[in-house]
C-alpha cells in the first residue's frame, strides 16, 4: 500500500508486476487467480469477528479494503467495454474511468462485500474469456488512453495494465487488512496438574540425613 503511483510500463517495485515479461495467457491466468485473492481475503475479513473491518481506512486517504475491492471490479468491467470498444473501432478514444470521483458516487464504503467478492470474481472471468481468443494483429490495435496521461495504447498494453492492476491492490487489500483487522490471540490453556504442583509444596520431611 503506497501513495505513490505506480508504474506503468517495466518493472513495478511495489507489487513486482513486470509489463515486459509473460505471454497473454499467463498474464490472464495470473489476473484471474490474483482477482480470486483479492474476492477471498474481502470474504474471510467480512466473517471474521468484526465484520465492518472491510471498510475501516488505515490513513485518511487511503482507501479501505471494500474500496479497492470495488476498483478492482470496476476496473475489470471497464477494461471489458475497452477490449470491445477496440475492436468495434478505428482508433478508439477510451472515455476515462474517473477512479477517484467513483468511490463517492457509488458508495464503495456502503456496498456488500460478499456482493462484491462475487462480481470481482465475475468481472475477472468475463475479462479472462475477452482477453483470451484477442489475435496477435487485434494485440496490436491502438486506442488513445488517459491514464496516468492521455497516450496512444495498444490492446496488449491494456491487457497487461489491467493484470497489473489487479496485483497491485491485491498486494494493497492484503496489506491493509493486516493493519486494520483486530489480532486473533487464543487463550492460553493451563496445564491443572502442573499448576497444582506449583501452588502445592511438598510437606513430607527429607530422606536425606
Amino acid at each position: 500500500m503506497s501513495k505513490q503511483q505506480p508504474p506503468v510500463d517495466g518493472y513495478c517495485e511495489q507489487c513486482g508486476f513486470n509489463y515486459d515479461t509473460g505471454d497473454l495467457q499467463g498474464t490472464v491466468t495470473l489476473l484471474i487467480r490474483q482477482s480470486a485473492d483479492c474476492s477471498m481475503a474481502l470474504t474471510k475479513a467480512a466473517a471474521g469477528p468484526d465484520p465492518d473491518v472491510v471498510r475501516l481506512r488505515p490513513e485518511p486517504e487511503v482507501w479501505s479494503a471494500i474500496e479497492y475491492a470495488c476498483h478492482v471490479r470496476d476496473v475489470l468491467e471497464v477494461q471489458r467495454h475497452r477490449i470491445a470498444q477496440c475492436l468495434a473501432e478505428d482508433r478508439p478514444v477510451y472515455a476515462p474511468m474517473d477512479r477517484t470521483g467513483r468511490v463517492k458516487q457509488r458508495k464503495y464504503e456502503d456496498q456488500d462485500p460478499m456482493e462484491v467478492a462475487a462480481e470481482l470474481v465475475r468481472f475477472a472471468k468475463e475479462f479472462g474469456a475477452a482477453a483470451r481468443v484477442l489475435r496477435p494483429h487485434e494485440l496490436g490495435k491502438l486506442g488513445l488512453y488517459n491514464y496516468p496521461v492521455r497516450a496512444p495504447r495498444t490492446l496488449g498494453w491494456i491487457i497487461r495494465h489491467t493484470a497489473h492492476e489487479i496485483q497491485h491492490h491485491r498486494h494493497d487489500i492484503i496489506e491493509i487488512l493486516a493493519q486494520v483487522e483486530p489480532p486473533i490471540v487464543p487463550k492460553p490453556t493451563v496445564d491443572e496438574d502442573a499448576e497444582e504442583e506449583v501452588r502445592t509444596p511438598d510437606l513430607e520431611p527429607s530422606q536425606e540425613a
